[in-house]
């Protein structure tokens, strides 16, 4: 994903140097279900406009969420961090999920709305020009 629309648990395998495959297995399956969904997602887009919809959202939201779970977990067991520091960057992460989606759904909305906006304004049908 590009850098604006970074999920946390990106984000913390890039400041803690780790990778999936550190992760427990359930972490790890989450991973392959992300990355299916956000996959499929990107598949069905039309022109370029991804559409998210409220349930997608949702899904992409609750893997991520776990995601992070597990590298909380994997980093409180490795000792790198305290469980108040692994509370701490919860809500940090949660926050930033929340900035993401709430990019990723004016996004949407702004090529929605561009697209439409297009699309009602003018249409050339044969020789005359609609407006």
């Amino acid at each position: 994903m590009s850098d604006l629309l970074e999920l946390p648990h990106e984000l913390l395998l890039r400041r803690y140097g780790l990778s999936i495959s550190q992760l427990n297995s359930n972490s790890q399956q989450m991973k392959r279900d992300l990355d299916r969904v956000i996959t499929m997602t990107i598949n069905k887009s039309r022109n370029g406009q991804v559409v998210i919809s409220p349930s997608v959202e949702s899904k992409i939201e609750t893997y991520d969420r776990y995601i992070c779970d597990g590298i909380f977990e994997y980093l409180e067991n490795a000792e790198v961090i305290t469980e108040g520091q692994s509370n701490s960057l919860e809500n940090q992460m949660d926050a930033k999920r929340d900035s993401v989606m709430s990019n990723m759904n004016n996004s949407n909305e702004n090529s929605n709305n561009g697209s439409s906006s297009q699309q009602e304004s003018s249409a050339k049908i044969g020789f005359w020009d609609w407006k």
